[in-house]
C-alpha cells in the first residue's frame, strides 16, 4: 500500500525548497550522515536501505511519487538511520532541515500530516519483523515450529524449571517406516501424510505447548508442568489417532496402517538437563521402534521429584 503523501504541500514546501535530480544508483545519503536536508520526491522510485556493518543490507521499504523522507533527521538533527538511493532517475525537492523546522511550528498541519507518515511505517515495520520472525522459527511444510525454536524454548523452560520446582516432559514421535510410505507412495503423498500427522499431534496437546518438527519424520512436543504420566497420556492418545487416521498411502504399509512410535521423557525425573532429556526421551523413542513399533515408551524410573506442580489439563 503506498504511503500517504505530502504531495499536497508542495506549494509551501517549493517556498523553501530546491529541485534536484538524481540518476538511477544515484545516493541521496548514507546511514550515518548528518541530517541536514529533507527530500519530497516529485518523480522516480526511492528505496530506503540498511546497511549493517556485516552481512548484507537490508531494503527497508520502497518511496514513490509524493513521499518525504529524511524527515526525522531533519527535525531532531542526528545522524540518517539508513542510506536512500535511487532505484529510477528522480526529481526531488530538497529542503534544509532549519527552514523545515520553522515551516512544522508555522504549519502544525504538516505536523500532523508527518506523525500519521510516522504511524504508517511502524505499523509496517511490525508486520514485516513479525511475518520474518514467524519464517525463521516456523518448518515450512508443516507449518509447525522449526527445531532451532524448540530447542532454544526447552533451554529456557528446563531453567525455568528448574528455578520454580516444576517439571518439563518431552514426547519424541517418530513415523514408523516413513522412507518405505516414501518409497512407495512418492514424496508428494509423503508430504501430506506429515502434514495430517503434525495436524494431529498439534490438536491433540494443551494451548501453550511447544509442538515442533524434530526433523524429518520426527516431532516433538514440549510439554511445561507436564507429569511423566500425563506426557505418555498425550503420546497414546496421537499413538491411536494415528492409527485411525486413513492415509492414501496406509495400505501399502506394514500392517495395512500408517503407525507412529514414541518416547516420553521428564524433567527432573529421568534427566537433569535439557540435552539429558532429549537423549532420555530419544532412547525411550528407541526401545518403542525396538520393541515392534506403534507403541509409547516411557521410563520406568523411581519419580524421585513427585512433589513436583503439575499444570496439565
Amino acid at each position: 500500500m503506498p504511503e500517504r503523501s505530502l504531495q499536497a504541500y508542495y506549494p509551501e514546501l517549493a517556498r523553501i525548497g530546491a529541485e534536484t535530480r538524481m540518476e538511477a544508483g544515484g545516493i541521496l545519503w548514507h546511514e550515518g550522515d548528518r541530517g541536514d536536508t529533507v527530500a519530497l520526491l516529485l518523480e522516480g522510485t526511492l528505496e530506503v536501505v540498511h546497511e549493517p556493518p556485516d552481512g548484507e543490507e537490508v531494503v527497508l521499504r520502497t518511496l514513490e511519487q509524493g513521499a518525504v523522507v529524511g524527515e526525522l533527521a531533519g527535525t531532531d538533527g542526528r545522524a540518517r538511520s539508513a542510506t536512500v538511493r535511487a532505484t529510477t532517475p528522480c526529481r526531488l525537492l530538497t529542503i534544509p532541515a532549519p527552514d523545515f523546522r520553522l515551516l512544522l511550528r508555522r504549519r502544525p498541519d504538516i505536523l500532523e500530516e508527518l506523525y500519521w507518515l510516522q504511524v504508517e511505517r511502524v505499523r509496517s515495520l511490525t508486520r514485516q519483523v513479525s511475518k520474518t520472525h514467524q519464517r525463521a522459527i516456523t518448518d515450512p511444510l508443516t507449518r509447525l515450529y522449526n527445531f532451532g525454536f524448540f530447542r532454544e524454548r526447552l533451554a529456557i523452560e528446563v531453567d525455568r524449571a528448574a528455578q520454580t520446582g516444576d517439571l518439563v516432559s518431552l514426547v519424541i514421535f517418530d513415523i514408523d517406516h516413513f522412507k518405505k510410505y516414501n518409497d512407495t507412495n512418492g514424496h508428494e503423498e509423503g508430504n501430506v501424510a506429515l502434514t495430517s500427522v503434525s495436524e494431529i499431534i498439534k490438536s491433540t496437546g494443551r494451548r501453550g505447548d511447544i509442538i515442533a518438527r524434530y526433523g524429518g519424520e520426527e516431532f516433538v512436543a514440549l510439554l511445561y508442568g507436564a507429569t511423566r504420566q500425563e506426557a505418555e497420556a498425550l503420546g497414546e492418545t496421537v499413538r491411536q489417532t494415528v492409527e485411525g487416521t486413513s492415509f492414501a498411502g496406509g495400505p501399502s504399509q506394514p500392517g495395512g496402517r500408517v503407525t507412529i512410535s514414541a518416547g516420553v521423557a521428564t524433567f527432573p525425573w529421568d534427566a537433569q538437563s535439557d540435552e539429558a532429556l532429549v537423549k532420555a526421551a530419544d532412547d525411550n523413542l528407541y526401545k518403542a521402534e525396538e520393541g515392534g513399533r506403534n507403541r509409547v515408551v516411557a521410563s520406568a524410573a523411581e519419580e524421585a521429584a513427585a512433589g513436583a506442580t503439575s499444570h496439565f489439563s
